[in-house]
């Protein structure tokens, strides 16, 4: 482009990659073109086997480092992410070294800020959603005195970020309470392709996982973390079967919890009610899965960092015109309204989950016209151009 290098340059850090970046952030190629207007744009992360789209290419200089991810391999994925903070402090010497004068840190791996801060003194945007030590360390007794150690460490490093963005409001109170500066805080909804997650007609998805016309099917779609709550999920199945022998569970994804998962079913005798897809290849094939449901499930088990979230399965959800079941959580609460677009229920699975999910299975036109509204409800907060509009704008302070 003429007269690039007189632009600043901006660099974008990702783990996975471009092409997975595309999954996590919609809005990428929208951010790129708004960006590449003043600034000179990078990308970094491992190789992704994912295609990354020409109007991205277009727009930003996308750089693969050695390694790609296997994002379905738990192991995989935890064995690259010590090699990716290995590299941070290298790749933030090199993006010094070359005149970068912002740096955008679109994830939250623990310990991510302080080694690229060993490397890069310059301006540091990052995108907090998710508190992994609360997943893995913090509920193990053994690793809980270092999960602790590590929240300290970023909480105190990130500090020291020009530019925080969050995804909900809660988030944001969170991180005051640590410390943190309010004036660097903001809150950016998570962005949807809305074009790929949208209602369709569900008989292709129906029959491709073998469900009747008058099943009324739940789904619950993502990485199967142990703070995700299926198997309370399925035994709140196993205690209805009787009373709602119509109700289905799609369980869509992989992840730790996945052969755990398969052998409750198993013991629960729900091999008639749950369909498990395993890892499904593209997001295309998830959105076209979600419309094989009636019902959408957005739970997460209610710990502290569980909070903080508005995830991309409840974003999916709603897109995807599904009246929608979500954990009573701060973060979900700040999306939904109770009534409108689903229900809130008690993440126990209780009895409040119960009623809630029997309510729905008996009404299709309560669905219905609540599934209407969560559209809705998407298309007004989760459009990707808009939110490319607010993150552009966020990323521009100081650089021009």
């Amino acid at each position: 482009m003429p007269g690039q290098s007189l632009r600043p340059k901006l660099a974008i850090l990702f783990r996975y990659g471009a092409g997975e970046h595309m999954h996590f952030l919609p809005a990428l190629p929208d951010l790129a073109e708004t960006l590449s207007e003043t600034h000179e744009l990078h990308h970094y992360g491992f190789r992704s086997k994912e295609p990354i789209p020409p109007d991205l290419k277009t727009h930003m200089r996308i750089h693969h480092l050695l390694f790609a991810v296997r994002r379905r391999s738990e192991f995989d994925k935890h064995f690259k992410a010590v090699l990716w903070m290995i590299c941070l402090p290298f790749l933030g010497l090199y993006l010094r070294c070359k005149g970068f004068k912002t740096v955008f840190l679109d994830e939250t791996v623990p310990l991510s800020v302080p080694f690229l801060r060993l490397g890069y003194r310059g301006r540091l945007v990052l995108t907090v959603h998710d508190f992994f030590m609360d997943i893995y360390f913090l509920p193990n007794r053994w690793l809980h005195p270092l999960g602790k150690c590590i929240k300290k460490i970023d909480f105190h490093a990130w500090r020291k970020v020009e530019t925080i963005f969050t995804r909900v409001e809660s988030t944001r109170d969170f991180l005051m309470e640590q410390g943190l500066d309010a004036a660097r805080v903001q809150v950016v909804h998570d962005p949807c392709d809305l074009t790929l997650f949208r209602p369709r007609d569900p008989k292709s998805a129906r029959e491709k996982w073998k469900f009747a016309d008058e099943d009324v099917v739940l789904v619950h779609h993502g990485v199967m973390h142990p703070n995700k709550g299926n198997d309370r999920i399925l035994r709140a199945m196993a205690r209805m079967k009787m009373k709602l022998p119509r109700l289905k569970l799609l369980l869509i994804g992989e992840g730790p919890e996945y052969d755990n998962l398969r052998q409750l079913i198993h013991e629960l005798a729900l091999s008639d009610q749950v369909r498990l897809t395993g890892w499904l290849a593209s997001m295309q094939e998830v959105a076209e899965s979600l419309n094989a449901a009636d019902i959408g499930l957005s739970m997460r088990v209610g710990g502290p960092g569980d909070h903080f979230h508005v995830t991309s399965t409840l974003v999916h959800n709603l897109a995807s015109g599904l009246p929608t079941l979500s954990a009573r959580l701060d973060g979900f609460q700040e999306v939904m309204n109770d009534g409108r677009e689903g229900y809130f229920f008690d993440p126990e699975c209780g009895e409040e989950f119960q009623d809630r999910l029997r309510e729905l299975v008996e009404n299709p036109a309560l669905r219905k016209t609540m599934g209407k509204n969560a559209r809705e409800t998407a298309e007004m907060k989760f459009d990707r151009k808009r939110i490319a509009g607010q993150l552009a704008e966020g990323l521009r302070i100081k650089t021009c």
